[in-house]
């Protein structure tokens, strides 16, 4: 089966050979950017650290700059359910290799939830489809601990005082979850103000959790 998988990935490349999924030159394999859009696009960089306003959390990291390629991706996968945007995705979390190495352990990743409508109409949470697969390669599951209680209304065009007020009270641990004194990695596709990350985290801490970080594949801010 594996040959068979192998003989049909090297028929797939010669037939329709691998491009970078943000300027379409050739690369190695399906799913790499090149040098010049990976140097350009893709680096962990920290948005939050500890003792900032956000104090429910103590870091939070971006893989990758919301901008051309990646924030294509991350719409195909988002608002035209393409799972075939996932590869390239996948691929720019190898940037974050040593800083997850570097949280302790045991470590319990969450994805923040969806409303339930959207949920229903996506048919999957993006953070989960991004995000799972790497995280088990690193003997970290993900759990569903967090949901929401309640619809919010849209957050884009708000401020974050604003995002902060409406997600008052949008966020649960799900019942007879057990938070106490553990440490906690929430992960999502893209920060904005980080109003919907730190409302997150807040709920765990008030449920027991000893240290909340943060993941998130893009973010617009340096």
């Amino acid at each position: 089966m594996i040959g068979e998988i192998n003989v049909f990935s090297i028929f797939l490349n010669f037939i329709f050979p691998p491009r970078c999924p943000n300027c379409s030159a050739y690369v190695e394999y399906r799913g790499a950017f090149c040098s010049d859009c990976a140097s350009r696009l893709i680096g962990l960089h920290m948005l939050v650290r500890a003792g900032d306003a956000r104090e429910a959390l103590e870091g939070i990291w971006a893989f990758a700059h919301y901008r051309e390629g990646v924030r294509d991706l991350l719409r195909a996968l988002k608002y035209q359910k393409k799972k075939s945007a996932l590869p390239a995705l996948h691929t720019i979390l190898k940037a974050g290799e040593s800083t997850l190495a570097e949280l302790p352990r045991p470590l319990t990743a969450i994805p923040v939830p969806l409303a339930p409508e959207r949920a229903r109409t996506r048919g999957f949470n993006q953070a989960e489809e991004i995000f799972a697969p790497w995280l088990r390669v690193h003997g970290i599951s993900l759990a569903r601990i967090l949901v929401r209680t309640r619809e919010t209304a849209p957050l884009y065009e708000r401020t974050r005082t604003e995002r902060q007020k409406e997600l008052r009270g949008a966020f649960a641990v799900t019942e007879g979850a057990d938070v106490t004194e553990k440490d906690i990695l929430l992960v999502d596709d893209i920060m904005t103000t980080g109003a919907t990350l730190t409302e997150c985290a807040r709920v765990l801490k008030r449920a027991g959790a000893q240290n909340v970080y943060a993941f998130v594949l893009a973010s617009e801010h340096q």
